[in-house]
């Protein structure tokens, strides 16, 4: 048996929390050695999670033309053999740059690697283990530090079938697929099916709760929805699979998936992305005492002690968060605390939260629903960024900045983000936060224009309005303004078809003026219906058509009554300033006057975008940019134009698709 080598400090895993770890040691004088059972350093962050996974997410980013086609409304085809080439290529780049610099590290550290399975002989000795399972080096050490990452956890009699995978071994990829099932809408399963969206793949996505992103706020979850929706995902939410068969002989779509809800999917691929399990098998925790939850995520407190004092744990293998930016501080914390350094001493109370969809999301702080739970009484400020001069040129359509914050003192208490470069941009309230600053940091600041970060300061006043707006008297009279619908200037739609209103849901209002002209804007729905229409809309006068599935939007309709709007079939018609529609029924009137079927497929898009351009509307984006919620928005602002003009009537509150074609 080979004799016992004597440390400061013995590292079980070399991904970012044993890495830094191990660094932040050895800085301050200890003797330190890292013990990786894999062939190469940097874990699962570097070999099979974060890494690979954004750098693919990149690189179909760019062989798409994705950003690009939103823009400019180009047509791009992907050649799927050239392009895995370029995928698993890039991929491998990264990778093999990413570990050559975390092993200079560590040699610059004086960090000795060694190569091996590691299991505790006792709570002060490791045996490294050879592939043969026998010891080959023995370490002891007055501190342990045990960073052994996780691993996908795969469902029971899913395994064996090499189209089944993780998220592990997607990365294996031998094709670019062209369907594929992603089973569980955490971080890691919404940031697969956003890549190979994008990459064309046709995806349909199963969630057995009732929305995607459980620990997002649930404005920016839904908004991912919608994302992915507009690029011809299908989202089944409160579903479960029950089995996976293999039809032989067939090329493609050979797997069968059986739903708990009796719906049946075929696919070419499928992803599980159903958690992850804690890397401790082996370890011979048990045998001294250190506590491990039945996923295998170890127990610890809050300097990241277990139950064995001078062992400590960070990273993946404790839970929660469970990602590399929290790991790596996390093991420099740990580190600290156990030599007694006083250096860094706790981690910081607020933490960025980035997760890497299409498009990006990113927090900091408490999310609305937080807020609710606890009872803090809070205001919003949001900026989007197609309001933006620099969202503008990039065609950032879909990004939002949204801050929370306390009424009476302006103090910031959250921010969350959706778009380009929100993993970036978050650092700028982070420091907000840190030093409990307010909002008027933000007004306060200049930032370079044109820029992102701009609207920070246009959340904030946004802030501020909606604060002054608390303060104004209930504008529920009705207002005295009468005049012919027909002779307002703009006509309006909001689509509410999909199902699931939240406050704060993005929804697409489409405003037409009298020639025709459409502009999309983005409205973060709330009950009252503040804000559903620019102010300057509001003010010149409009008919709006909200456009909903079989069952009205009873709490909308209660908010504008409230604030005065009058609806039709409650107030005179010169008072009108809301009607009903249901663009599916109004596609399906159209298409039959016009002698054109199937205008309800999510294919033909196409077509419905010719059935407006027919009645002479015109858009900003052409039919290959134009998104299925920005033509339901549009069919709902052209049936408020033909109530208003007599061209249609109303059934109740309801539209009737006038006979035209």
């Amino acid at each position: 048996m080979p004799n016992i080598e004597k440390f400061d400090l013995v590292v079980l895993g070399s991904g970012p929390g044993g890495e830094k770890g191990a660094a932040q040691a050895a800085y301050f004088g200890k003797r330190v050695a890292l013990v990786e059972r894999s062939a190469e350093v940097g874990g699962a962050c570097v070999h099979t999670g974060t890494l690979p996974s954004k750098t693919l997410r990149e690189t179909a980013l760019y062989l798409t033309g994705f950003r690009r086609r939103e823009l400019y409304g180009m047509s791009v085809r992907l050649d799927r053999k050239k392009s895995l080439r370029q995928l698993v290529g890039r991929l491998h780049a990264v990778t093999e740059e990413q570990t050559r610099q975390i092993r200079r590290n560590l040699a610059r550290h004086s960090v000795s690697v060694v190569s091996g399975r590691a299991a505790f002989e006792d709570s002060r000795t490791v045996a490294v283990l050879d592939p043969d399972g026998n010891a080959s080096r023995r370490l002891s050490a007055d501190v342990f530090l045990i960073a052994t990452g996780s691993s996908p956890f795969l469902p029971p009699g899913t395994a064996g079938d090499p189209d089944v995978v993780d998220s592990d071994r997607i990365l294996n990829l031998d094709r670019v697929p062209t369907t594929m099932t992603v089973v569980g809408g955490g971080v890691i399963g919404t940031e697969y099916a956003c890549l190979f969206a994008a990459l064309g793949t046709r995806l349909t996505l199963v969630e057995g709760r009732d929305r995607l992103l459980g620990g997002v706020d649930e404005e920016l979850s839904t908004a991912i929805e919608l994302s992915l929706e507009r690029m011809g995902a299908q989202i089944l939410l409160g579903d479960a699979v029950e089995s996976i068969t293999r039809e032989p002989g067939r090329a493609t779509n050979a797997l069968r998936l059986r739903l708990k809800s009796g719906r049946r999917i075929r696919a070419d691929k499928v992803l599980f992305s159903v958690g992850r399990a804690g890397n401790t098998a082996g370890l011979n925790l048990e045998k001294i005492g250190v506590s491990v939850t039945p996923r295998g995520h170890v127990s610890v407190n809050e300097h990241f002690q277990t139950s064995v004092a001078h062992i400590y744990a960070v990273g993946d293998v404790i839970g929660f968060p469970a990602l590399a930016s929290t790991s790596m501080e996390q093991g420099r914390v740990a580190m600290c605390h156990a030599f007694g350094i006083t250096y860094k001493t706790a981690m910081p109370p607020y933490t960025p939260y980035g997760i890497y969809s299409i498009p990006e999301i990113s927090s900091i702080g408490p999310s609305e629903q937080e807020l609710k739970t606890q009872g803090v009484d809070y205001e919003i400020g949001r900026a989007r960024f197609e309001n933006n001069a620099r969202g503008q040129i990039i065609g950032e359509e879909e990004g939002i900045i949204k801050i929370l914050f306390d009424p009476k003192t302006r103090k910031l208490l959250g921010a969350h983000i959706l778009g380009d470069q929100a993993t970036e941009l978050i650092h700028v309230p982070m420091f907000v936060l840190a030093h409990g600053g307010t909002i008027d940091s933000f007004i306060d600041a200049v930032f370079n224009f044109p820029t992102l970060a701009e609207s920070f300061k246009y959340a904030a006043y946004d802030g501020l309005q909606r604060l002054e707006r608390r303060s104004r008297p209930s504008d529920g009279a009705e207002r005295a303004t009468r005049c012919d619908p027909a002779t307002r200037s703009y006509f309006a739609g909001v689509d509410l078809s999909r199902p699931g209103l939240v406050p704060g849901r993005p929804s697409t209002v489409c405003i037409m003026d009298r020639w025709r002209r459409c502009r999309f804007v983005t409205w973060a729905y709330e009950a009252t219906g503040s804000g559903i229409l620019p102010e300057e809309v509001e003010a010149i006068g409009s008919v709006l058509a909200i456009g909903c599935g079989e069952e009205a939007p009873e709490d909308l309709l209660a908010g504008l009554r409230r604030r005065g709007r009058g609806i039709v079939g409650e107030t005179s018609e010169d008072c009108v300033e809301v009607v009903l529609a249901r663009p599916a029924d109004l596609w399906k009137a159209w298409s039959e006057v016009g002698k054109r079927k199937g205008t309800s497929s999510p294919t033909a898009r196409r077509l419905r975008y010719d059935i407006l351009r027919t009645e002479s509307l015109e858009f900003p984006v052409g039919p290959d940019a134009i998104h299925d919620d920005q033509l339901d928005a549009a069919a709902a602002a052209y049936a408020a134009y033909l109530w208003a003009t007599k061209q249609a009537s109303a059934q109740g509150a309801y539209v009737t698709a006038a006979a035209h074609g």
